[in-house]
């Protein structure tokens, strides 16, 4: 019969007098600031064109442009010509508000077609600015078609026209906003329609989602008062993978037969280093119980143990407890590790100085805390965006077997424990340390409570380096890694989520576990669910 020594926990319930209440004296109550009504802030100030945009001229027309205030001031408005504006002219650079808030300035268009921008400001308050485009032949209205056949989820277009350009000179700085004269955005199912375009110039028509995907076209030939259709093809920025940073998910599938060979194999070494089957339980407990006593005190100690017979008095108390430490170790290890731990799970991070790799920091192999398995806390591995927003990463992940065998064993072990409770303690209730303190009495100034404590100690000692049986047996364990998945993207093409499959195979340094195929999924840091992508390739692991 299992025993469960979670029934031999103790709660020591302590009482205490009734709570304190605070309460403030007459006198300081009276020191209180009193209640004043908050402070109302000033109005934001605005700065607004009253020339609805964008403006219209001839070559070498003339316009008076009216800027004003909302709430009215008296500031100093600022003026300046933006963009491509040739030989257009102000009649100032400054101006000051009249009494209802506003400012003039009059412009004189250039005497060539083109489009440019009028911006005003207030020193060290809001701008604004006017469009302006400017033909001799008149204007057109161009209706721009996106062509996109990409998987990322568009909501609004954004489309830039720069007059007197191309699309060579432009596309190097998408899909960042690029410079342009008349800009405008619609949601991707209204028309996106560019009005008084300038007839004559060619003109660089360019077309952005976010920042993460973009294209462009050169628009010339004009008609004046006339709709032109013009397609624009659109592509994908590639993934910024040198930017991720996710929690990654690897769902662990090995073969079950080798991986279970492993585990046994663990699971004996750790078994017989902790509590070995042809040695007496009490003569090793007390031995290292004696390890631990300060130098000045190990001869009482020693004295006391032949003196008082110590090594019977352990053998039988072990013996008398419902269950000994090397069974209730192999209950731990036969449910513990009866399966293969569920999942991997650990943070990934792009090396934004080192091109091509990332670092992988494992948090959990099953629920055994990765520390505790035996990983280190960084690995390098190797990441690449793919064709079709794919990423693609794989690398090597070291663990100790046994060390993830006493993790499985201490998760069972403090099934139902109150929290806070150690593995140490969870030892020390099964062999009954504290009992055996009383037993054993003590010796020069080591009571029965210190006899206690040495106990406890002593396991936890035992059980520490029972867990590095692997190290010490040179069976270091490896999880190899290939792994492709699907990526979602946010407005700059960084990854925000992936799902995809990995395979690759487990050894603990003798035994190798293959994995075939099996779900891997990641997340920004936080967040726990997984936004789900298209069927990702199939994972190949590189030739050899």
């Amino acid at each position: 019969m299992r025993f469960s020594y979670r029934r031999a926990w103790f709660v020591l319930l302590a009482t205490a007098g009734p709570p304190l209440l605070g309460c403030a004296s007459h006198d300081e109550l009276s020191e209180q600031t009193p209640w004043s009504p908050p402070v109302e802030t000033a109005p934001k100030t605005q700065l607004i064109f009253t020339n609805e945009g964008p403006l219209s001229l001839g070559m070498r027309e003339q316009a008076t442009i009216t800027v004003r205030t909302d709430p009215p001031s008296s500031d100093e408005v600022r003026f300046v010509l933006l963009g491509d504006s040739l030989d257009a002219t102000l009649d100032r650079v400054a101006a000051p508000m009249d009494a209802e808030g506003a400012a003039t300035v009059t412009m004189r268009a250039p005497n060539k077609a083109t489009a440019y921008r009028l911006r005003a400001w207030i020193k060290d308050g809001p701008a604004a600015e006017l469009p302006v485009t400017v033909s001799g032949d008149g204007f057109a209205t161009l209706h721009v078609l996106p062509q996109y056949k990409g998987k990322r989820a568009v909501t609004t277009w954004t489309v830039s026209v720069l007059p007197r350009s191309t699309c060579e000179a432009v596309a190097p700085l998408l899909p960042e906003d690029a410079p342009a004269d008349i800009v405008k955005s619609e949601p991707v199912d209204a028309p996106l329609l560019v009005e008084k375009a300038p007839v004559g110039p060619t003109l660089a028509v360019s077309v952005r989602a976010g920042h993460y995907a973009w294209g462009c076209a050169t628009a010339s030939g004009l008609i004046a008062g006339t709709t032109q259709t013009i397609k624009v093809n659109i592509i994908d920025k590639p993934v910024v993978v040198g930017k991720t940073d996710l929690d990654v998910t690897l769902d662990f599938v090995p073969a079950q037969t080798p991986f279970l060979s492993m585990m046994n194999a663990a699971g004996k070494s750790l078994l017989e280093r902790f509590a070995p089957a042809n040695v007496e339980m009490a003569t090793a407990l007390l031995d290292e119980m004696a390890a631990r006593v300060p130098a000045p005190d190990a001869a009482l100690f020693a004295d006391a143990r032949v003196a008082s017979g110590w090594d019977t008095i352990t053998k039988d108390h072990l013996a008398a407890q419902p269950i000994s430490l090397r069974s209730a170790i192999e209950g731990f290890l036969q449910k513990g590790t009866a399966a293969p731990p569920a999942q991997l799970a650990g943070r990934l991070t792009a090396l934004t100085a080192v091109p091509g790799f990332g670092m992988f920091s494992p948090s959990r192999f099953g629920v055994v805390p990765a520390d505790e398995a035996g990983m280190p806390g960084t690995h390098l591995v190797k990441i690449a965006s793919e064709p079709g927003d794919n990423v693609s990463t794989s690398g090597e992940i070291f663990w100790l077997p046994s060390r993830y065998a006493g993790g499985a064993c201490k998760s069972v072990a403090l099934e139902g424990a109150p929290e806070g409770t150690t593995m140490d303690d969870a030892l020390a209730t099964i062999a009954g340390c504290k009992a055996l303190g009383e037993a054993l009495v003590g010796f020069g100034t080591c009571d029965a409570t210190c006899l206690a404590g040495l106990c406890q100690e002593a396991l936890a000692t035992r059980w520490d380096a029972a867990q590095d049986g692997s190290a010490i047996e040179g069976k270091i364990g490896l999880i190899q890694i290939f792994a492709a998945a699907g990526a979602t993207v946010d407005d700059v093409a960084v990854p925000v989520s992936l799902q995809g499959s990995w395979l690759g195979s487990v050894t603990d340094g003798v035994i190798v576990a293959p994995v075939e195929k099996a779900p891997i999924t990641g997340v920004l840091p936080g967040l726990g669910e997984t936004v789900p992508a298209d069927p990702p390739p199939e994972p190949e692991p590189p030739s050899p």
